[in-house]
């Protein structure tokens, strides 16, 4: 009798959705949500005349992307992925629109939209890319012709052409992290070692364009390789991380004692939040915020590992992998470990779009948790 109450309630706890994914997802949320608030501070106090504007719309999104979170955990990953076909004609349509229609920032048009609201189709492209993926290589009328050359050159085409679109923008971070995700997916998927190796003489020809069609590109690159010598150029936002990462020390100067921020580091709020945090916190708080950022990978890859079908496999790793390649970009980027480029650290970046889509990711992931059987907690 005991050991049938004991089976009833592990078969109960391994339908719930995995607790510890969820945790850890609201402490990534809860500290970098304080951590926009103490790197924004100041220059929206000197530059907009309100410390709290930026805080007030994070706390907005982050409450709009916890709501998202906890409405697509409710919703059958595999319905969801009977609308890829939708969700790829509408990712390509508005990545057309901002081409024609798009507002241009730091020399590239990335956002749709109009003043302070602004919407970037390049985030829907990375989930649209993990879902189209996941349906071709889990399909069982697609998948086998799939994992041949011929059949995954047919079959990625729509992927290329999104790629290029955003290529078109210019948005190179983001093309590197759908390749990174791609090849993650593939691999897990079954495509051969063969189809990888083209794969990655693809990859460096689109390097190699950029390199060449984006002066700079090639300037960041340079400034990589020595970015003291260009201080004052390319190298500047660089240089101001490394003062900040280095004057933290041990335990940092203090949450909100940040000097870095005091319009010395260009939106320390965005891409470079990773360097404020390191000011303020410390060794000690960079190696909490790995560490979560460690259990969310663990955890999403055991929800791959352990899903009932191939379609929540391939849709947990892309996620997680999504989420993998953007963290190890982002502080390979401030810690000046690879060359300059916009990327948002996940989470802790301030911003909406990036902000909602990723906690809608959150939810398909707690779904796909559901029906994977292992203990949650």
């Amino acid at each position: 009798m005991t050991e049938t109450i004991s089976k009833i309630k592990l078969d109960l706890r391994s339908k719930q959705a995995d607790f510890l994914l969820f945790m850890t997802i609201l402490l990534l949320l809860g500290i970098g949500t304080m951590m926009v608030f103490s790197a924004s501070s100041a220059s929206s106090h000197i530059i907009r005349g309100n410390s709290y504007e930026l805080l007030i719309k994070q706390l907005v999104f982050a409450t709009l992307g916890i709501v998202l979170m906890i409405a697509f955990s409710f919703i059958d990953y595999r319905k969801l992925a009977k609308l890829t076909i939708p969700l790829y004609i509408g990712t390509v349509g508005v990545l057309i629109l901002v081409l024609l229609v798009g507002i241009t920032r730091n020399n590239a048009k990335r956002w749709l939209g109009a003043g302070t609201l602004s919407f970037q189709p390049s985030e829907v492209a990375k989930v649209t890319v993990v879902f189209l993926v996941s349906y071709v290589l889990s399909h069982p009328k697609y998948r086998d012709k799939a994992r041949s050359l011929w059949g995954l050159l047919m079959y990625m085409l729509p992927v290329v052409v999104m790629m290029g679109l955003i290529y078109l923008q210019p948005h190179i971070s983001c093309i590197m992290i759908l390749g990174a995700v791609m090849v993650v997916m593939m691999f897990v998927g079954g495509v051969s070692f063969y189809n990888f190796a083209l794969l990655g003489v693809c990859g460096v020809g689109v390097v190699a364009l950029a390199f060449l069609k984006f002066a700079h590109v090639g300037r960041r690159i340079f400034a990589f390789l020595d970015p003291f010598s260009v201080a004052s150029d390319e190298g500047y936002q660089v240089v101001q991380s490394l003062y900040a990462i280095g004057s933290g020390g041990l335990f940092g100067r203090g949450l909100g004692q940040s000097v870095q921020k005091y319009l010395y580091l260009p939106e320390p709020y965005n891409d470079f939040i990773f360097s404020i945090l390191a000011e303020e916190l410390g060794f000690f708080g960079v190696f909490i915020v790995l560490f979560l950022f460690g259990v969310f990978i663990w955890r999403g890859y055991k929800i791959a590992a352990c899903a009932n079908d191939l379609l929540g496999t391939l849709l947990a790793t892309g996620i997680t992998t999504i989420v993998a390649v953007q963290t190890i970009m982002n502080v390979a980027v401030v810690t000046s470990s690879m060359p300059a480029t916009g990327i948002s650290l996940p989470f802790f970046s301030y911003g909406g779009t990036s902000l909602l889509i990723l906690m809608a990711s959150m939810g398909i992931l707690l779904n796909i948790s559901k029906n994977s059987k292992y203990v949650k907690f």
